[in-house]
């Protein structure tokens, strides 16, 4: 009799093991773009689509944010996702007083875990403030879904000293849009994502140039003469900086 119950019992630990390991995980779905102005105050990122993921899979939630003069751009997705470990990344790839970027991406395995509804604690994504900006240089400044239909020249803040233009092509991860970004920045290289090339789920392909502001050369008789500005296409050595947290946000 002891060693039916042994086996009964060792045959319903086995079979509850293996409904866990085959449970199907619900995560919330979601795509998000996102263009205007102080979304980190206005930008809601909870999803009301539930997705039930494949064996195996996890729940992801990935964003990557961008701040070019006034206006920020949010390009969210939410689903799941074939992952080896769970995580939470944050990446800071460029910070003001310059043009802004940052990442955030989290892979989980409870229900319903990709929940994380605001992105206040990303820290401030304002570029411009009144005391900073500086009257000597301007740049064409825009951020805008696909191409920019205008680029006014705007004050730089100070410690920046080039113009940026570019543009990010963002697929995978159900998304598949296209950014152009123009605006000061105080980056040497021109990488506005650094080495970094996905963000969860999405890939980022990224083209770009710098235009250093232009400064006046003096002549051997002291005059100067008209500016000149040095003009440099990329990609070219990468020199972001990062930040990088693997402790998840409350």
């Amino acid at each position: 009799m002891g060693a039916f119950l042994v086996r009964d019992s060792l045959f319903l630990l086995l079979l509850g093991a293996s409904l866990t390991l085959a449970h199907n995980l619900n995560c919330q779905k979601s795509l998000t773009v996102r263009l205007g102005r102080d979304l980190s105050n206005t930008f809601n990122w909870t999803a009301e689509e539930v997705e039930t993921c494949d064996n195996g899979a996890l729940c992801q939630e990935s964003i990557l944010i961008i701040t070019a003069g006034t206006r920020t751009v949010a390009l969210g997705s939410k689903g799941c996702v074939f992952a080896e470990t769970e995580s939470v990344t944050f990446i800071q790839h460029s910070a003001p007083p310059s043009l802004v970027a940052v990442s955030y991406s989290n892979y989980c395995d409870n229900l319903l875990c990709n929940n994380r509804e605001a992105i206040a604690q990303f820290g401030n994504l304002q570029l411009f403030s009144g005391s900073s900006v500086s009257t000597a240089f301007r740049c064409p400044t825009c951020l805008a879904l696909g191409s920019c239909s205008s680029a006014p020249y705007l004050p730089c803040v100070n410690g920046t000293s080039r113009c940026y233009q570019g543009k990010l092509n963002i697929t995978g991860g159900d998304m598949n849009v296209s950014v152009e970004i123009k605006g000061c920045t105080d980056m040497k290289d021109c990488r506005l994502m650094g080495r970094i090339t996905t963000v969860g789920p999405m890939l980022i392909k990224e083209t770009c140039s710098l235009q250093s502001f232009p400064k006046p050369r003096v002549a051997e008789n002291g005059a100067a003469w008209p500016p000149i500005s040095a003009l440099g296409s990329g990609p070219l050595l990468p020199s972001p900086l990062l930040l990088l947290s693997l402790v998840p946000f409350s």
